[in-house]
């Protein structure tokens, strides 16, 4: 049963590139704080895979990458700046939620300060969780100096909007959408032909166990057209009973919508009931199928 985990992510990175990336005054972040000494830099962007946005609130396996525009004050050698980076998470207590040091430890070989185009790149995973507020902490670092750029942001982790849920008695807490063709969480309802997608459950509870720790499920999943035409439809997903430990861990259904004539949007639904306890969980997305420009 088990897909994927789409664990975090402070998978971050840097790349360095003559270029002046997705930078504008009007697109810079401001709900931050920064904290530096020597370092400077004109402005920071942030993007996800639909473009630049400007926001605090993020869907669970949301992929983003902070652009630092015109990163200067290195002390360079032989004109080359060497820079470090660390980035760690805080919860609302304070604590340490994830933490990665030295990201560039490794990288031996230096950069013109005009051809160093910093970025960090995030994903909002697992240990962290929906519906809870934590701290971004990013620091960048120069390793000839005690020169740094600090930046602290608050966010909040959120359920996809896009999916519309109600249960009675089984519980859950993490809902999201993925797409295995583009290895992203899919935060918008833009969805290519023939692209795989799942819907993702994980930490499912609410079921009766048998005594061989098996749960038998009766669950479903439907697309139909915007004019009510059904794509597809399967009304047994589960034919045997599954291991309670595997559908605790995760529990997903896939779809796909085949090339051709749509009429959007194309609404999916899935349904689980536990059969024994009779406790449901639903969920339903409208998406949008078409060839991307």
């Amino acid at each position: 049963m088990k897909l994927k985990h789409i664990y975090i992510a402070l998978i971050a990175c840097i790349c360095f590139a003559c270029e002046s990336g997705t930078s504008q005054n009007k697109n810079y972040i401001t709900d931050l704080t920064i904290d530096n000494n020597g370092l400077t830099c004109d402005g920071i962007t942030m993007g996800n895979h639909t473009g630049n946005i400007k926001k605090s609130e993020f869907s669970y396996g949301e992929k983003i990458t902070l652009y630092y525009k015109n990163m200067t004050g290195f002390v360079l050698q032989d004109s080359l700046a060497y820079p470090n980076m660390d980035i760690f998470v805080t919860n609302k207590k304070g604590d340490t939620v994830m933490s990665q040091k030295d990201l560039f430890k490794n990288i031996k070989e230096g950069y013109t300060e005009e051809d160093l185009n910093l970025r960090s790149n995030l994903t909002f995973a697992a240990p962290m969780i929906p519906n809870n507020s934590y701290q971004m902490h990013i620091n960048v670092i120069d390793k000839n100096s005690d020169g740094y750029f600090n930046l602290k942001k608050d966010f909040t982790i959120i359920e996809n909007p896009l999916l519309k849920t109600k249960a009675d008695g089984l519980t859950y807490k993490i809902l999201y959408l993925y797409s295995q063709t583009r290895d992203i969480a899919i935060v918008d309802d833009n969805i290519s032909p023939n692209e795989s997608v799942y819907i993702l459950l994980e930490d499912l509870e609410g079921y009766a166990i048998d005594a061989d720790g098996k749960v038998d499920l009766l669950a479903s999943i439907s697309l139909t057209e915007a004019n009510g035409r059904v794509i597809n439809e399967n009304n047994n997903l589960f034919p045997e009973p599954v291991s309670a430990v595997d559908l605790k861990d995760q529990l997903y259904a896939s779809l796909k919508v085949t090339e051709g004539q749509i009429s959007n949007p194309v609404t999916c639904v899935f349904k689980v009931k536990d059969k024994k306890s009779g406790h449901t969980f639903e969920t339903s997305v409208d998406l949008i199928v078409a060839k991307k420009k």
